[in-house]
C-alpha cells in the first residue's frame, strides 16, 4: 500500500510538470510538480527504506531524463503544434476611390485608429495627430498600400 502511495504521488508530480509544459506556462505548476516529486522521493527515505528510496530516486531521474530527451526531439512537438497559417488579406479600401485632401467624418473616436465615413464608405484610418473625437471632420494626409492617415480639419 505504501508503494502505491509513492507511485501515485510521483505520477501527480509528473502530471503537474506536463500540464506546465503543455497548458499553463508561467512556472507555478512546474514548481508545484517538482516539489511533489521531491516529496515522493523523500517518502521512502523518511520511512527508513533506504534501498527503496534509492530505487525511487533512480527511476524518477530516468523518467525525467527520458521525458527531456523526448521533448527535445524535433518530431515530438509536430503532433501538438499548430500547422495552419493565415494567408488571406482583407482589402479595406480601393486606393483609386480616395485621394489626398478628401474630407470625411469620424464615426468613432480616432485614438489613434478608428473609422471614418467618406461618402457612403466606412474605412479604418490612423490619425496624424494623437486623438480625434467622433463627429469631427478629417482630411486625408497620406495614402499607402494598407493605411490611410488623416488629420482633423
Amino acid at each position: 500500500m505504501f508503494w502505491i502511495l509513492v507511485v501515485g504521488i510521483l505520477l501527480i508530480g509528473f502530471l503537474f510538470i506536463l500540464a506546465e509544459v503543455l497548458f499553463v506556462p508561467g512556472g507555478i505548476l512546474g514548481v508545484i510538480g517538482g516539489l511533489i516529486l521531491l516529496y515522493g522521493i523523500y517518502l521512502p527515505y523518511g520511512e527508513g527504506e533506504i534501498m527503496g528510496g534509492h530505487i525511487t530516486l533512480t527511476l524518477t531521474l530516468i523518467v525525467l531524463i527520458f521525458s527531456l530527451f523526448m521533448a527535445i526531439r524535433s518530431k515530438t512537438w509536430r503532433r501538438v503544434q499548430l500547422n495552419k497559417s493565415i494567408d488571406s488579406k482583407i482589402k479595406n479600401f480601393d486606393e483609386n476611390e480616395l485621394s489626398i485632401g478628401e474630407m470625411g467624418i469620424a464615426t468613432s473616436r480616432l485614438n489613434p485608429m478608428g473609422t471614418v465615413r467618406f461618402g457612403t464608405k466606412y474605412i479604418e484610418v490612423s490619425t496624424f495627430d494623437n486623438f480625434t473625437d467622433e463627429g469631427k471632420e478629417v482630411e486625408i494626409m497620406k495614402i499607402s498600400k494598407d493605411k490611410i492617415i488623416v488629420r482633423e480639419k
